[in-house]
Order: C-alpha cells, then sequence, then structure tokens
C-alpha cells in the first residue's frame, strides 16, 4: 500500500493571514477603528475621499489574498481559478489608486503641516524616501502580479509571487506599527521596527524554501532581491539631494 503524500505546512495560508492583520493593525487607529479612538493629532480633519477609496481597495486586496489561499489549503483549486480573474482585475485598481494617493500626498502634508501649524520637514522628513518607496512598490506590484498571472500553472512560482505582491505594499502598515510601539512602549521606533519586521518575513520565505525544498528556488531569490533592491534604493534616492530634487520637483 502506497503511503499517502502529506500535505505541505501551509506557510503561504498563515502568511496571508499576517499580512491581513499587520494591515488591520497597522491602519486602525487612522482608518478601520478611526471613529472609535479619540481624534489623532496626524489626522485632525480625518482622511480624504481619495485615501479612504486607496485604503478600501488595498483591504480588499490582502482579503483576497486570505481567500485563495485558504481556498488551495482547501484544494478548491476551480474556485480558485475563477476568483483569480477577479484579483487580475482588482490588481488594476490597487496600482490606479496606488499612483493616485501617492499625486496626492505631497500636498496631504503640505495642508497638514499648515492645520498642525508645522512644517513639512517636521511631520515627514523622508517624504522623499516614502514617494520612491511607493514608486518602486508599485513598480514590483505590477511585476509580481504580472508574472503571478503568467505563471499560474507553475504553483510553486505563482503562490511566491503573489506572497511578494502582499509584502510589497505592507510597509505602510508595519511603519504605522512602529509608531504605536514607539508610542506605547515610551521609546523612539522610528522605521527600524518596521524594517526589522519586513526582514524576517521576507527572510521566511527563504527558510520555508530551504526546509521544504532543501535549496531556495531561483523565483524567490529574485522576488527577495528585486524587493529589497528596491526598498534599499528607495532610501538612497530619497536622502540624496538629486532624488529630493527630482522625486519633489514631480508634484
Amino acid at each position: 500500500m502506497k503511503r499517502a503524500k502529506s500535505m505541505s505546512p501551509p506557510y503561504f495560508h498563515a502568511m496571508t493571514w499576517i499580512f491581513l492583520c499587520l494591515v488591520f493593525i497597522g491602519f486602525a487607529p487612522s482608518f478601520f477603528l478611526k471613529f472609535w479612538i479619540e481624534a489623532q493629532p496626524f489626522y485632525p480633519e480625518g482622511l480624504p475621499i481619495p485615501y479612504i477609496l486607496h485604503g478600501l481597495v488595498l483591504t480588499v486586496w490582502y482579503v483576497f489574498l486570505v481567500v485563495q489561499s485558504t481556498l488551495i489549503k482547501n484544494r478548491s483549486l476551480n474556485l480558485h481559478r475563477k476568483i483569480g480573474y477577479f484579483g487580475a482585475i482588482w490588481a488594476f485598481f490597487v496600482l490606479a489608486s496606488t499612483l493616485w494617493v501617492i499625486s496626492l500626498f505631497p500636498s496631504r502634508m503640505e495642508e497638514l503641516s499648515f492645520a498642525l501649524g508645522k512644517t513639512v520637514q517636521e511631520i515627514e522628513p523622508g517624504l522623499s524616501g516614502i514617494l520612491w518607496l511607493d514608486f518602486f512598490m508599485s513598480l514590483l506590484f505590477s511585476s509580481f502580479v504580472g508574472l503571478g498571472i503568467a505563471e499560474r500553472k507553475n504553483p510553486e512560482a505563482h503562490k511566491r509571487l503573489m506572497f511578494f505582491s502582499g509584502l510589497v505594499f505592507l510597509f505602510a502598515a508595519v511603519f504605522r506599527i512602529s509608531g504605536i510601539v514607539g508610542t506605547l512602549g515610551g521609546i523612539e521606533a522610528g522605521p527600524v521596527f518596521g524594517l526589522g519586521l519586513l526582514l524576517v518575513i521576507s527572510i521566511s520565505v527563504l527558510f520555508y524554501d530551504r526546509m521544504q525544498l532543501g535549496k531556495v528556488l531561483p523565483i524567490t531569490w529574485g522576488c527577495f532581491g528585486f524587493y529589497w533592491f528596491g526598498v534599499i534604493l528607495s532610501f538612497i534616492l530619497g536622502e540624496s539631494s538629486w532624488g529630493k530634487e527630482f522625486m519633489l520637483g514631480l508634484f
């Protein structure tokens, strides 16, 4: 009698839930639970409509990733494929809404600085770096989703590409979590905590490959490398005089 093949650990299913939970925690004070939390000093007048729409669109994307990974876990492959068509269309709205809020972000910072009686540099010293990060992550999102669709018949490549399609926009949530940790702990967490968390998450998929397959797949190395190249380059350009002049000059 042949021994039944054991199912692989539900790593990707668990990670999509972690992504969704991080998004909820990071944006709870300013978005999900804003009506039940006292007014935030950084958001004195509430969020403008474009940011609300963007938040809803991205939330649906992370819910979509959870649903798809759950269907794979339950071996509902036909339904997974059908819902995949929705994801391919919804990815366009994710990208469009992201580019929309990127274009509005500098003017939003100016409005907030006026309302708070501070300078833009005081409330968002890394503005150009954030804009560069949004730009590169949008580019990577398009690439990962596009390749994920192209590799839909290759499960190992497909699920890793979709994993990184969720990771690319997670920085906004984890940086806000850094602020929450700093506030609750009375420490200056800055971006270090957020970057550390992103590093742990991205390295986890390398460990998963190594443990389950005995090696890290080339597609995993490629996604990991391009992701961190984009993150590091964003900070370099954001701190350079040319990068600041170029990016802020666009707006």
